[in-house]
C-alpha cells in the first residue's frame, strides 16, 4: 500500500512538473489556435500600433503606430506538431503573414543576424523545423506577451528599432527592452 501510495505521489510529481507550457491568450480571452490569423497589437489595441507589412520591397514586418499609414497585417502560428490545437508558451513556432505572396517573399519571419547582440526580423524564413532562423517563442510578461528568439545562452526577445516614428523596424536583441504584445482576432483599432 505503501509503496502503491509513493508511485503515485512521484507520478503526480511528473505530471506537475511538465505543466510548464500554460495556453497563450489572445486579447478576447481565447486559446490562441495554431493556424489562424491573428493581428499582433503593442501592448493593447488602445495603443493604436499594429504589426504590418512594408509596402515596398524587400517586404519585412514593421510596428506602425497609425495604421492608416499602412494596413494591419494578420499573422498564424505554425507549429511543428500538427497534432497541437493551441498554441502553448515557450513551444517553437514559425510565424507567417497570411497572404505571404508579394515581392517573392515566402511570409516566414526570420532573423538575420547583424552581429552577436542584435538582428533583424525579415520575410524569406521557411516552415521547415531544421531552420533555426525561423524559430521563435511566446513567452508572458507581467500583463502580456513577448516573441523571443533562439535557445539557451543565445536568448533574444524581438524588440523595436529606434527608427523614426511612426515606423519601426522589428530587430532581435539581447539586452533589450521587449516588446510587449498582444493578439487579437478581430481588428479593434482604438
Amino acid at each position: 500500500m505503501k509503496t502503491l501510495r509513493l508511485m503515485m505521489m512521484i507520478s503526480f510529481l511528473l505530471v506537475a512538473i511538465g505543466e510548464g507550457n500554460y495556453v497563450v491568450y489572445d486579447g478576447e480571452g481565447d486559446q490562441v489556435k495554431p493556424n489562424v490569423p491573428y493581428y499582433i497589437s503593442f501592448m493593447t489595441s488602445d495603443y493604436s500600433m499594429w504589426i504590418c507589412r512594408k509596402k515596398w520591397c524587400p517586404q519585412q514586418p514593421l510596428m506602425v503606430t497609425h495604421p492608416n499609414i499602412t494596413a494591419p497585417t494578420p499573422v498564424m502560428f505554425v507549429l511543428s506538431n500538427t497534432s497541437d490545437t493551441v498554441v502553448r508558451e515557450s513551444t517553437k513556432l514559425k510565424i507567417k503573414f497570411v497572404d505571404p505572396l508579394q515581392c517573392g517573399e515566402s511570409g516566414f519571419w526570420r532573423v538575420v543576424q547583424r552581429n552577436s547582440l542584435e538582428g533583424e526580423v525579415v520575410l524569406n524564413g521557411s516552415e521547415s523545423t531544421s531552420d533555426n532562423a525561423s524559430t521563435f517563442t511566446i513567452e508572458q510578461t507581467d500583463q502580456y506577451y513577448k516573441l523571443t528568439f533562439g535557445d539557451g545562452d543565445y536568448l533574444t526577445t524581438i524588440s523595436l528599432s529606434n527608427d523614426d516614428y511612426p515606423i519601426y523596424r522589428l530587430l532581435s536583441k539581447r539586452f533589450s527592452g521587449e516588446m510587449e504584445i498582444y493578439f487579437y482576432k478581430n481588428l479593434t483599432m482604438g
